[in-house]
């Protein structure tokens, strides 16, 4: 019987082709090198959410007040103003507790400089946010982190100088500049106390509002668009 080579001596398997410790090595350095540069830039990323969710919070509160001011105490979102302050430093007759409204902290804000009777120094007001997340807005349960911010007020005369000085004496007394600075994140004071540290985020919003600025009776000023001193 003949038979061949091959058949008596079966072929030895072959070696499997894998990866080496050393090419194993090399791709958990580059692997791992990769994951520290994403980790290194995650907490840039959610930073600058942070900052775009206080500026989206602070435009919208800033337009509010705004609004707020220039119509005499009303607007649309006024209902939510009381509920936001949580205190006020500057006008002798300051708000406490909770028993007043949106038109008295509106017309706080609206104490022009030269009263000195009313506010001695620059009215400030620290609010928590009026617009945002469940978690920011002002109510009953409001997050111990929920995002807040001091606004200090400035109402002055319009001190414009024409030729006329009739017409510059009428718009002097009906002719109002409202300065707003906004100030942000607050880092949350003793208790009782009046926020002095914040972070750096600062905005300054300024507004003309023409009309007659008078006293509404509790302590305030409120503008009254349709009347005109010296009409």
């Amino acid at each position: 019987m003949n038979l061949s080579r091959r058949s008596v001596f079966p072929a030895l398997p072959t070696a499997e082709q894998a990866f080496t410790m050393v090419e194993v090595a090399l791709s958990l350095a580059i692997v791992a090198f990769a994951m520290v540069a994403i980790i290194g830039v995650m907490p840039v990323g959610l930073n600058v959410r942070k900052e775009n969710r206080e500026d989206t919070i602070i435009s919208q509160d800033a337009t509010a007040l705004i609004e707020a001011i220039r119509s005499g105490g009303g607007g649309s979102n006024l209902n939510t103003i009381a509920a936001a302050l949580v205190q006020m430093t500057g006008p002798a007759n300051a708000l406490t507790g909770s028993n007043y409204t949106s038109a008295d902290v509106i017309s706080r804000l609206c104490i022009p400089r030269w009263d000195s009777v009313n506010a001695p120094s620059l009215v400030r007001a620290y609010f928590h946010a009026m617009s945002g997340t469940l978690g920011d807005v002002s109510g009953t349960n409001v997050s111990p982190v929920a995002f807040s911010y001091v606004v200090t007020s400035e109402v002055t005369n319009y001190t414009g100088l024409p030729a006329n000085a009739a017409l510059n004496r009428f718009l002097t007394n009906n002719l109002y500049e409202v300065k707003l600075t906004f100030q942000w994140p607050v880092y949350e004071p003793p208790a009782g106390q009046f926020p002095t540290n914040f972070g750096n985020g600062k905005l300054v919003m300024r507004t003309l509002v023409s009309g007659e600025l008078v006293t509404n009776g509790s302590g305030g000023y409120l503008f009254r668009g349709a009347n005109y001193y010296g009409q």
